[in-house]
């Protein structure tokens, strides 16, 4: 029993560690989705190096129960170190407050700040497997299933914890040292009655983190790691919600807001908040019903009130900020949010928009550029048709992206292209004003934008207000006809640019580029743009040709291993599936929007689907004679289930009312997650049976799978998030998928028929 815990414990810890790891690199990332590729690629591979190269120098130690214990005694240690050094990544990279890390600084990073407690955590699931013995009568492919069970199951069970009550917690080093006491308390009760040496020293430890825990040394150190990641700023407040971390800074008599780490704005900051707001509003005679996104604490809100607005509805999808704007901003900022024309409403945009019957004059998003894939879905064509149907006939809509008046990159350009291109798919009339922030701005009805700035500042006048940057003189060089020419050429070039799409985020993509050029990673930014729709269709069918071909030379030779085929049955299988839930990730936060929040549940519940699959294959394994036709049939099966995805998606995506939204978000999501465990779990234990026969060294056959299995998953979630989805879209990743796993399924049909042996 102490061992089925120890074990249970591995994934407990692993599972509840990665989503508080997760959550605090996500800060340091800017919330950007492609480092989650990046850090559970770190993480799976750590993760096999411990268990498939220091699983095989295991055999050579004389004590493994003595080696596991010390390495679960360290496991407190490992954790503390890596929040401190993720919460130092950016003092050590020089980075100021707010300012984006490239994408190779971001690889590298999760690289080096997991390595240890992955190797750890890895290297005890090899250890555990030669240690466990479940009861009389198991062979070497269940032991080292079951044991894969438990530790799926501790897994599980560590996501929910940390998804309901860890993250909950004041700080994430507290957390980390609760779950460093639970392996310290695992050891102590593991030890024999004696006073020994892992004893003594896991009581040492043990007080050591009450005494961290209770005197509140825990927080210091936290405050501390926080002001070397803000210096030069001072922190009016920090804190954490479902949706992501909030930080209020506070330089001279500037207020900053931050979303995980991300400027969202700064006040006051009136040039900012008057080119959000009149641009749009001026244009419209009589704007009445206003919509607004984002900016709300920014001055958006302020500077909409000055117009004879009657209603302003406000969405921000974390109640968290508003109430620290009302907290920390001076009275003369926050009152405005209680004047009684503003309804705040603390949703989700999209869903709002889609479900609301009220008609709008005015709809106005501020998010900012398409960094991450939860902006860019403000950004598709799908978004703005959503838009469309909630503007009155005289309706205006407007947003404004990162741009240039004098010269724009061709890696901006594309950016800009893709969105506007969307934006052409839905809307009859655009204006697009240059400037530093390009203001876009659109109407289904000819006339209502004139694009004469004098017009709009008749209109100022004729309402009265005071505008200090949105004036003729400011206004006179940016509608000048060489400017706006200038932009209106540069957007309209879109022969070689795709249009963003929920389900093909090109902008995202483009974007991405852009960002790989402007931090002059000429490397990422050379792969990056290699990796387009052709390429990549090319690569994947490149990739299954070379595995039909490797089935067509073992049968003309007349002889094939089905241990190695099995073995690269299942790198393929722990590749798709990570694909897969890097999919489903992405999908999620392309039709939701707050991953940050659902993304523990949704990786528990990937686990315990892998604990059913080899709970289920070890129980029943023994009455399967034929594990290569089974690991055929698992194959064709995943491969049909992942057919359905696009359906299901698209069918997600389109119902926006009613309980569906509810239902998909809740039920159909986790079961995406759930579902591809079963058919990882149980082709471990299958490809297990294939390696060892009954018996076999379970030690090293645990560190090979369970290594095989991590490094297959470490390139699925790495190729995913960095090439197969911005190039082929979610649903292409989805066929490409297929196309792997059916050229796997091809070797076996080709070697079944012929009868030979292994």
């Amino acid at each position: 029993m102490g061992i089925t815990f120890s074990i249970f414990l591995i994934g407990f810890t692993a599972s509840a560690a990665q989503i508080i790891i997760l959550r605090e690199l996500l800060v340091v990332f800017y919330g950007n989705e492609i480092s989650i590729g990046f850090i559970l690629a770190s993480w799976l591979f750590w993760g096999a190096a411990g268990s498939w190269f220091l699983g095989r120098i295991s055999g050579k130690f004389s004590s493994v129960e003595g080696l596991f214990s010390l390495c679960q005694i360290s496991v407190p240690l490992f954790l503390v170190l890596s929040i401190v050094t993720v919460r130092l990544i950016k003092p050590v990279l020089g980075l100021a407050p707010g300012e984006i890390i490239g994408f190779s600084p971001m690889a590298v990073s999760s690289f080096v700040v997991l390595a240890p407690i992955c190797m750890l955590l890895g290297f005890m699931f090899s250890l555990s497997c030669r240690i466990y013995r479940p009861a009389a009568g198991f062979n070497s492919p269940q032991i080292i299933g079951r044991a894969y069970g438990w530790e799926s199951i501790g897994a599980l069970s560590g996501g929910l914890f940390s998804s309901l009550i860890l993250v909950r917690l004041p700080d994430s080093l507290s957390a980390v040292v609760l779950l460093g006491l639970l392996n310290a308390l695992a050891v102590y009760v593991s030890c024999s009655k004696k006073i020994n040496s892992r004893k003594i020293f896991s009581s040492a430890i043990i007080m050591a983190m009450v005494f961290f825990w209770a005197s509140g040394f825990c927080t210091k150190v936290s405050g501390y790691l926080q002001r070397k990641q803000w210096h030069g700023y001072r922190i009016l407040g920090s804190a954490n919600s479902i949706y992501g971390n909030i930080v209020v800074t506070k330089r001279g008599g500037l207020y900053s807001f931050f979303n995980n780490g991300l400027h969202l704005y700064s006040v006051p900051d009136r040039q900012f908040a008057e080119e959000a707001v009149h641009f749009a509003l001026l244009e419209h005679p009589y704007p009445e019903n206003v919509l607004l996104v984002g900016g709300g604490a920014g001055g958006l809100i302020r500077e909409a009130l000055r117009h004879p607005v009657k209603n302003i509805d406000y969405l921000e999808l974390d109640p968290l900020v508003m109430q620290m704007a009302e907290k920390y901003l001076p009275p003369e900022e926050s009152k405005i949010l209680k004047d009684s024309r503003v309804s705040i409403y603390n949703l989700d945009a999209r869903s709002f928009i889609k479900t609301s019957r009220r008609k709008y004059d005015c709809v106005i998003i501020h998010l900012g550029d398409p960094y991450t894939a939860q902006v860019n879905r403000y950004y598709t064509a799908e978004f703005f048709r959503e838009v469309k149907d909630t503007l009155d006939e005289n309706g205006i809509f407007s947003f404004s992206l990162t741009a240039s008046e004098s010269y724009i990159s061709p890696e901006l350009a594309k950016c800009l292209q893709s969105v506007y291109s969307g934006l052409r798919e839905v809307f009859g009339d655009i204006l697009v004003i240059p400037g530093e922030n390009a203001c876009f701005i659109a109407s289904d009805k000819p006339g209502m934008i004139s694009g004469d700035y004098s017009r709009l500042m008749k209109q100022a006048y004729d309402r009265g207000l005071d505008l200090k940057y949105v004036r003729e003189y400011y206004l006179f060089p940016r509608f000048s006809p060489e400017l706006m020419g200038y932009i209106d050429g540069v957007l309209r070039k879109l022969d070689s640019v795709k249009p963003n799409h929920d389900f093909s985020p090109s902008a995202y993509y483009y974007n991405m580029i852009f960002w790989a050029s402007r931090m002059k990673d000429d490397y990422l930014e050379k792969i990056l743009k290699a990796a387009d729709y052709k390429n990549m269709a090319a690569a994947i069918s490149g990739v299954c040709a070379l595995i039909i071909l490797y089935g067509l030379m073992q049968l003309a030779r007349k002889r094939f291993s089905y241990k190695v085929t099995g073995l690269l049955s299942f790198a393929i299988m722990s590749f798709s599936v990570m694909a897969f839930q890097i999919i489903v990730l992405f999908s999620f936060q392309a039709i939701y929007g707050y991953i940050f929040y659902k993304i523990g549940l949704l990786i528990a519940l990937f686990m315990a689907g892998l604990a059913l699959g080899s709970f289920w294959a070890s129980h029943s394994s023994h009455r399967f004679k034929n594990p290569p036709g089974y690991l055929a049939l698992i194959c064709f099966l995943f491969c049909v289930f992942i057919s359905t995805m696009p359906v299901v998606l698209s069918w997600l995506a389109s119902v926006s009312r009613g309980v569906i939204p509810w239902i998909g978000s809740n039920l159909v999501f986790p079961l995406l997650s759930l579902a591809p465990g079963l058919f990882a779990g149980a082709q471990f234990v299958f490809t297990n049976k294939l390696c060892l026969g009954q018996e076999g060294r379970v030690g090293e056959a645990a560190g090979l799978t369970y290594g095989l299995d991590l490094l297959g998953s470490c390139c699925g979630a790495l190729l995913t998030g960095i090439f197969l989805i911005p190039g082929l879209g979610i649903f292409g990743s989805c066929y490409a998928v297929v196309a792997i796993n059916l050229s796997a399924f091809g070797i076996f049909l080709l070697i079944r028929p012929r009868g030979l042996t292994t």
